[in-house]
C-alpha cells in the first residue's frame, strides 16, 4: 500500500514527498521505507521519459521537467565488480557465491570480462572532438587519442570526446567496468532507442556515457548495436566497427537481432557487415542470419542480392527452410531469374502455397499461360489446398497475356469450384474490357450482384479507365454517376483516371465536375491528382479557377507539393499576377525548417520577369542565398534575368545581380557575354575587363563574341593598343577573327588616321581568308579621304569590288563623294553621283544629306538645285534635315536664280519637307 502511494507522487511535489517520507520513517522503520522507495522509484522510472533519468540532466528535451539536482553516474555508490576473467559474451559471469547481490548489481550477470569491456571513453578517443557533453574537461589529450585502440574516427554527430581512461586502455591497463545504476539506466535508454528509433536520445546516451567515463556492460553494447541498426544512420557501421575493435564479441543471436532490425531501416551496409563478421568469427553464417539478411534485401528490393545468397548458403552447408525457399523464389521471380525460381521450387521438396503463387506470377511475366495453368494443376493435385488467391493469381496471368480463351475457361472453372470472389470478377472484367466485349460486361455485373458480391470501387475504376482510354468521356461520367448511385464512393484513383482525359483536352466544365466529385465523395486528393488538376487549370489560363481549386485543396488539409507551387507561380506570372505569385512563394518558403526548391525558385524568377518586376527577381535571388549552390538551373535562370535587365535598359541591375551571386555559382558564357556587352555600352571598359578575367578564372572560355565585344569597345574609344592585344590573345587561343571583328579594328585605325596599320590589318584580313566587304571599302574610302589621297580611294573602290566580286552600295558611293567634296573636288563628286545613278544604285536620304551639306559649304547652287530636284523625284524630301534644306534654298536664292528658288521651296513644302518661314520669305 505504501509503495503504491509513493509511486503516484508526482516529481514536482517535493514538499509533500518530504513530509510523507518523514512520517513513514517514524512509523515503519528504515528497512520497510527503503523497500517502498525502491518500488516507487521503479514505478516512477516506468512513467517518466527515459531521457529525464539520464545522468547529468542534460539529455532531457527542451520543456521537460527535471529534478533540480542532476543525477549522474558518479552519484551512485559503486558496488564491487563481479567479473570473471574467463567469461565470454553470452555467458553469465561467475560471481563469488558469498558476494552480496542487490538490484543494482544485476547488470553484472551480463558483464563481459574486464579485458573485453568496452568503455565509452575508449570510443571517444577515436572520435572527432566537437565540444559535446564530454568536452575537453574529461581529461583527454592528443597523446591519449593517438594511442587509442580504435583508429577509425566516428562521426562528430555522436559528440564523443577523449577521456583520461583512454591512455590506460591503450597501454594495456584494462580498467574494470564498475556496474552501477547508471549502467542500467543507459542500457534501458538504449533499449528505448531500439524500440522508438529516437536517434537524438541515442547520441545523448553515448555522449553522457563518454563524459562519465563508464564502461558499457555487455547488455548495453548489444542495445547500442540494436539502436544503431534501428536508426538507419550511416555512422551505425562505424559504431559496429568500433565496438568490435574494442574486443566486444556479440553472440550469433545478437547479430541476428541486429540484422533483423536493419530490415525496417533498410540499412543494407550494417546488415552485410554483421553477417561478414559472423562468418569470420564463427566460420559460417546460420540459417537465422541468412533469413534475416533476406528480409533486409527484400525491404530494400535488392532481389539480385537475395538470389546470390543461395550460393553462399550452399558453400556454408546451410539448408534453407520453407520460409527461406519462399523468399528466394520470390526474389528470383522479381529479378527475372525464372530458371533459378524453377530450380528452387524443385529443390524445396515440400513447396508451400506461396511458392506456387510466385511461380505462377513468374509464368505470367514470361507470357507463358500454359505454364501458369500447369502449375495450378500441380497445386490442385498436391496435398496443399488451393484457395481463391491462387486461382486469382493464375487468372491474373491470363489477363496479363490477354488470353481471352484461357481466361474464359479458367473463370468458369473457378466459379464451378466455388472459389470465385470480387477479385476474380474484377480480373475477368479486365480481360473483357481489353477485348472490347462490352456486351458481356453487364451480364457479369448482374452475376456478381446475384452471388452477393456487388461491384466495388476497383470494378468501376476498371470500367471508367477503359472508357477514358477509348476517348468516351460521356460513358466515363455515366459510369461515375452509376457508381455513386450504387453507394460506391469514388476514390482518388477514380478522379485521377478522369483527369487523364481532361489533362489532354482541358475544359472548364470537366474540371469543375471533378472538383465537385472530390468534394462530394470526400476524397483526399493525392499529389498526382492535385498536380493534374492544377496543371489543367494552368492550361486554361484562368487565374480565378486556379485560386478556387487551390483554396479548396487547402481547405481539405492537402498541402500542394513544391512542384504544384512552382506550376501555380509560373501560371500567375504568365497572367501578370505577380502579387499572387509572391503570396504562393511566401507560403512555400515561410516557416521554420523550410528549404528552397529549385523549380519554385526558377518559376518565381520567371514570374517576376514576365511581370516586369526586375527588382523582385533580384530579391528572389537574394532570398535563395546559399541554396543557389545546389541549384543546377541557377546559371540559366541568372542568364534569363540578365537578358531581361538589358532588354529593359537597366544593365546596372544585371551587374548588381552578378555581384551578389558570383561566388555562389558559375554562370554560363552567354550570360557573361551579355554582361560584358552591357558594360561596354555603358563605357565602363575597366569593369568589362574585370568580368573577362572572372570569366577565365572560373574556366568559362571566352568565344569570338566575347573578344569581338571587348575589341570593338576598345577600338571605338580609340584604345587600339588594348584591342590589338586582345586580338593577339584570341588568335593564340585558336579563335579566328571574323569580318565584323576585322572591320571593327579597321574602323578604329581609320578614326586614328593610322594608314599603315590599317593597311596591315587589311592584309591580315585577306590572309585569314576573309574577303573585304562594302563596309570595309567604306572604311578605306573615309581613311584615304581624310589623308587627302583621293587616288587611293578611287583605286580601292575599283580594285576590291572587282577582285572579290561584289557590287558597290550607296554607303561606299556616299563616302567617296564626301571624300571628294572634303578635298575640294566637287566635279569628281558629281561624276561619282552620275556613276552611282547610272549603275542603278539608288541614293538614300543620307547620300543627299551629305552631298547637300558639302555643296553648300563649297557654294555650288546648280548642283544643289539638281540634288533637291532628284530628291523630290525619289520621294525623299521629307527625310531631309530642315537646316540643310534652308541652307540649300538660301544658296540658290542668293547666288543662283531667285526665280528657281521660290517654286522649289513650294514643291518641297508640298512634299512634306521642313522649310522654315525665313527661307520662304527669302525665296519669295
Amino acid at each position: 500500500m505504501t509503495s503504491i502511494g509513493l509511486s503516484s507522487v508526482q516529481p514536482s511535489d517535493h514538499a509533500d514527498v518530504t513530509q510523507a517520507l518523514h512520517v513513514l520513517w517514524q512509523e515503519l522503520g528504515s528497512e520497510v521505507l527503503l523497500l517502498a522507495l525502491f518500488c516507487a522509484g521503479f514505478a516512477l522510472f516506468r512513467q517518466t521519459a527515459v531521457r529525464e533519468l539520464i545522468p547529468g540532466g542534460t539529455i532531457a528535451r527542451k520543456g521537460s521537467k527535471t529534478c533540480s539536482k542532476a543525477c549522474t553516474f558518479k552519484d551512485v555508490a559503486p558496488t564491487p565488480p563481479l567479473v570473471s576473467p574467463k567469461v565470454g559474451p553470452g555467458a553469465a559471469s561467475k560471481a563469488s557465491p558469498t558476494a552480496p547481490r542487490s538490484p543494482e548489481a544485476s547488470p553484472t550477470l551480463l558483464q563481459p570480462s574486464a579485458r573485453r569491456s568496452v568503455s565509452m571513453s575508449t570510443l571517444s578517443a577515436s572520435s572527432l572532438h566537437c565540444g559535446g557533453v564530454g568536452g575537453s574537461g574529461s581529461g583527454g589529450s592528443p597523446a591519449s587519442m593517438a594511442g587509442s585502440a580504435f583508429p577509425r574516427p566516428l562521426s562528430p554527430a555522436w559528440g564523443f570526446s577523449p577521456s583520461a581512461s583512454t591512455t590506460a586502455s591503450a597501454a594495456g591497463r584494462t580498467p574494470l567496468a564498475t556496474p552501477s545504476a547508471g549502467d542500467a539506466t543507459a542500457a534501458a535508454a538504449l533499449e528505448r532507442v531500439a524500440k522508438t528509433g529516437d536517434l537524438d536520445l541515442l547520441r545523448e546516451v553515448c555522449q553522457q556515457a563518454a563524459a562519465e567515463g563508464d564502461a558499457l556492460p555487455f547488455a548495453s553494447c548489444e542495445a547500442l548495436l540494436r539502436a544503431s541498426a534501428s536508426s538507419g544512420e550511416g555512422s551505425a557501421v562505424e559504431v559496429f566497427d568500433l565496438l568490435i575493435t574494442g574486443m566486444f564479441e556479440p553472440s550469433e543471436p545478437a547479430l541476428t537481432a541486429v540484422v533483423s532490425l536493419c530490415a525496417e531501416s533498410r540499412h543494407v551496409r550494417l546488415a552485410e557487415r554483421a553477417v561478414a563478421y559472423a562468418r569470420k568469427a564463427y566460420g559460417r553464417s546460420t540459417l537465422a542470419l541468412y533469413s534475416a539478411l533476406m528480409k533486409v534485401y527484400g525491404h530494400a528490393r535488392l532481389w539480385h542480392k537475395t538470389c546470390d545468397l543461395f550460393d553462399d548458403m550452399r558453400r556454408d552447408g546451410v539448408e534453407p527452410d520453407t520460409a527461406a525457399y519462399g523468399s528466394l523464389i520470390k526474389a528470383a521471380v522479381e529479378s527475372g531469374r525464372h530458371e533459378l525460381a524453377q530450380q528452387l521450387f524443385k529443390e524445396s521438396g515440400n513447396p508451400d502455397l506461396l511458392n506456387y503463387m510466385s511461380l505462377i506470377r513468374a509464368a505470367g511475366r514470361e507470357h507463358n499461360v500454359p505454364k501458369a495453368l500447369r502449375l495450378l494443376d500441380e497445386l490442385e493435385s498436391s496435398p496443399l489446398a488451393a484457395d481463391a488467391t491462387a486461382y486469382n493469381c493464375a487468372l491474373e496471368a491470363c489477363a496479363a497475356c490477354n488470353d481471352r480463351a484461357a481466361a474464359d475457361e479458367l473463370f468458369k472453372r473457378i466459379v464451378r469450384l466455388g472459389h470465385v470472389d470480387v477479385v476474380s470478377y474484377n480480373t475477368y472484367l479486365k480481360v473483357l474490357l481489353a477485348n472490347g466485349a462490352h456486351s458481356q460486361i453487364n451480364a457479369v455485373l448482374k452475376e456478381m450482384s446475384a452471388r452477393g458480391l456487388p461491384p466495388n470501387v476497383v470494378t468501376y475504376n476498371s470500367m471508367v479507365k477503359d472508357a477514358v482510354a477509348r476517348g468516351d468521356t460521356q460513358r466515363a461520367w455515366r459510369l461515375t454517376d452509376a457508381m455513386e448511385k450504387a453507394g460506391v464512393m469514388p476514390d482518388a484513383f477514380t478522379c485521377s483516371i478522369l483527369m487523364k482525359f481532361v489533362k489532354q483536352n482541358p475544359n472548364s466544365e470537366d474540371i469543375d465536375r471533378i472538383v465537385d466529385l472530390v468534394r462530394r465523395a470526400n476524397v483526399r486528393p493525392d499529389e498526382v491528382l492535385v498536380n493534374c488538376l492544377l496543371d489543367a487549370c494552368v492550361r486554361l489560363r484562368d487565374p480565378q479557377r486556379i485560386t478556387h481549386v487551390l483554396e479548396h485543396f487547402k481547405a481539405t488539409g492537402v498541402v500542394p507539393s513544391p512542384h504544384a507551387y512552382s506550376m501555380l507561380i509560373r501560371a500567375y506570372g504568365h497572367a501578370r499576377r505577380v502579387d499572387r505569385a509572391k503570396e504562393l512563394w511566401r507560403e512555400l518558403t515561410s516557416g521554420s525548417g523550410s528549404t528552397q526548391h529549385e523549380e519554385a525558385f526558377a518559376a518565381m524568377v520567371e514570374a517576376c520577369l514576365a511581370g516586369g518586376d526586375l527588382r523582385g527577381a533580384l530579391a528572389v535571388f537574394r532570398e535563395a542565398g546559399e541554396e543557389l549552390r545546389r541549384f543546377p538551373r541557377a546559371p540559366s535562370t541568372f542568364a534569363a534575368c540578365v537578358k531581361a535587365c538589358i532588354q529593359h535598359k537597366q544593365p546596372r541591375l544585371a551587374i548588381e545581380l552578378y555581384n551578389d551571386t558570383k561566388d555562389l555559382f558559375i554562370c554560363g558564357r552567354v550570360a557573361y557575354n551579355s554582361l560584358i556587352d552591357a558594360i561596354v555600352r555603358l563605357g565602363d571598359l575597366p569593369r568589362a575587363g574585370e568580368l573577362f578575367r572572372d570569366m577565365t578564372l572560373k574556366n568559362v572560355m571566352p568565344d569570338l563574341i566575347t573578344y569581338s565585344t571587348l575589341i570593338k569597345g576598345h577600338c571605338s574609344r580609340g584604345d587600339l593598343e588594348q584591342g590589338l592585344q586582345l586580338l593577339g590573345l584570341m588568335q593564340r587561343r585558336g579563335i579566328q577573327p571574323d569580318a565584323v571583328l576585322f572591320n571593327s579594328i579597321l574602323d578604329g585605325c581609320a578614326h586614328k588616321q593610322m594608314r599603315t596599320l590599317t593597311e596591315q590589318v587589311l592584309r591580315d584580313m585577306e590572309a585569314a581568308g576573309i574577303a573585304p566587304s562594302n563596309f570595309t571599302l567604306s572604311i578605306l574610302t573615309k581613311l584615304y579621304g581624310r589623308c587627302g589621297d583621293l587616288e587611293a580611294a578611287f583605286h580601292a573602290v575599283e580594285f576590291y569590288p572587282e577582285k572579290y566580286m561584289f557590287e558597290i552600295n550607296a554607303q561606299v558611293f556616299t563616302c567617296l563623294m564626301s571624300a571628294c567634296i572634303a578635298n575640294g573636288e566637287l566635279p569628281r563628286a558629281v561624276e561619282v553621283y552620275d556613276s552611282m545613278v547610272d549603275a542603278g544604285c539608288a541614293p538614300d536620304a543620307k547620300t543627299y544629306q551629305t552631298l547637300l551639306s558639302g555643296c553648300v559649304r563649297i557654294g555650288d547652287p546648280n548642283f544643289v538645285d539638281r540634288l533637291l530636284r532628284d530628291c523630290l523625284d525619289r520621294g525623299l524630301a521629307m527625310r531631309l534635315d530642315g537646316e540643310a534644306i534652308d541652307a540649300s534654298l538660301l544658296l540658290i536664292a542668293r547666288r543662283g536664280s531667285p526665280d528657281l528658288a521660290a517654286p522649289l521651296a513650294e514643291d518641297l513644302r508640298a512634299a512634306g519637307a521642313s522649310v522654315s518661314q525665313r527661307a520662304l520669305a527669302t525665296c519669295c
